[in-house]
């Protein structure tokens, strides 16, 4: 691959990756069981980067999926009544 395909490969992993940690994010944040799901990503995670599934990663991998998944948690929980037309004024 030339240099040009390369980074147009990166820029669209970076791209499909920014979407899914939105679409992650807004699930999270509106899961019904907002602790519990909080709780359950965290001993999750280190399942999967201790267990058989993360035994090819190296320590930066491990490391970088834990600040993501961190990153994540860090969105608050949603409101429980979301009014997006709230803040407009009369339609």
């Amino acid at each position: 691959m030339k240099n040009e395909e390369l980074q147009a490969e990166l820029d669209s992993l970076i791209a499909t990756q920014a979407g899914l940690m939105a679409i992650v994010g807004s699930l999270m944040a509106t899961h019904p069981h907002y602790e519990k799901f909080q709780l359950h990503l965290t001993g999750l995670l280190e399942v999967l980067l201790t267990g058989d599934a993360g035994k090819s990663f190296t320590r930066e991998q491990r490391q970088q999926a834990r600040d993501f998944v961190q990153t994540l948690q860090n969105i608050n929980k949603a409101p429980s009544k979301i009014e997006p037309l709230a803040s407009i004024a009369n339609l």
